[in-house]
């Protein structure tokens, strides 16, 4: 042998060990399970949120005596009204109310004298036709979720609702309808 040759020291290479599919899951649940008890301790914590009420007879009141037909809508105490805000144009007077609904949901009750398309720009056509409460509702997509449109005691009646909301526009559309 010659100093030029290169020593071999050691034990020769092994390849690692195979993995198995049970190692693997072992893995994931050891990062999993603390992440599904954070979000169960963030879901029970965040359950019973406590909603601010918004008293809506100023600008109810303020609307009717700008000429506006306001319609109460006639909903369970689980409703609660959050919002309320009153844009008195030169050509339009616009009533928006905003609801909490008792899954959670966001939805606006929008009274018009104007045209529905300034409450949202997709209103424009005929739309899909939808019944609640006894009325036609004109159902339009929107960016945010669903708009329902119709006319009502000569005022122009727009529902909107979030994608989280929009399963319970029609039980707004029927307390919209029997608060006529």
């Amino acid at each position: 042998m010659s100093s030029n040759d290169p020593k071999v020291t050691g034990e020769p290479t092994r390849r690692p060990k195979q993995r198995r599919m049970r190692d693997m899951a072992m893995s994931m649940a050891v990062l999993l399970v603390p992440l599904g008890i954070f979000f169960a301790l963030w879901d029970w914590a965040s359950e019973d949120r406590q909603v601010s009420v918004a008293d809506t007879s100023e600008d109810y009141l303020t609307a009717e005596s700008l000429g506006l037909e306001v319609i109460r809508p006639d909903l369970s105490e689980d409703w609660k009204p959050i919002s309320s805000a009153l844009d008195a144009g030169e050509e339009s007077i616009m009533l928006r109310t905003g609801w909490y609904s008792p899954d959670g949901g966001g939805l606006q009750l929008v009274q018009t004298t104007g045209d529905p398309s300034e409450v949202y720009e997709q209103i424009d056509g005929g739309g899909r036709e939808v019944e609640a409460g006894g009325v036609l509702w004109s159902a339009y997509d929107t960016d945010d979720g669903e708009a329902w449109a119709t006319e009502l005691a000569g005022t122009n009646v727009v529902l909107t609702a979030d994608a989280d909301g929009a399963a319970e526009l029609p039980e707004l559309a029927e307390g919209v309808a029997a608060g006529l």
